[in-house]
């Protein structure tokens, strides 16, 4: 998994990270850990870019919920985006798709 993270607005409103590789198990801790230290920054948004992520496990999805809760206590706002077909899926059919900002298909 490689992790970076990009400032965006004016005095970081808004915090982009990009995720690399699959979420899962083995990463889960370093993403939930890189959302917190983005959340240091963020004054109003994060963004977790899930473009590069070819393979999301129940792991994957936990660590999200862990860093959207971590948002909330901070006042702050954590959606996704650009998840593969197949991410979105994992998304859509475990029920968090919403949670994250992501459209209904329907």
């Amino acid at each position: 998994m490689t992790l970076a993270r990009d400032g965006l607005g004016e005095a970081g409103d808004v915090v982009v990270i990009h995720l690399e590789g699959d979420l899962d198990m083995q990463t889960e801790e370093r993403v939930v850990a890189e959302i917190k230290a983005a959340l240091t920054s963020a004054q109003r948004d994060v963004v977790v870019d899930l473009s590069a992520v070819p393979f999301l496990d129940s792991s994957g999805v936990r660590a999200l919920l862990r860093g959207r809760d971590a948002a909330q206590k901070r006042g702050v706002r954590m959606s996704v985006r650009d998840p593969r077909r197949i991410v979105e899926e994992v998304l859509r059919i475990t029920g968090v798709a919403p949670l994250f900002g992501l459209p209904d298909p329907r």
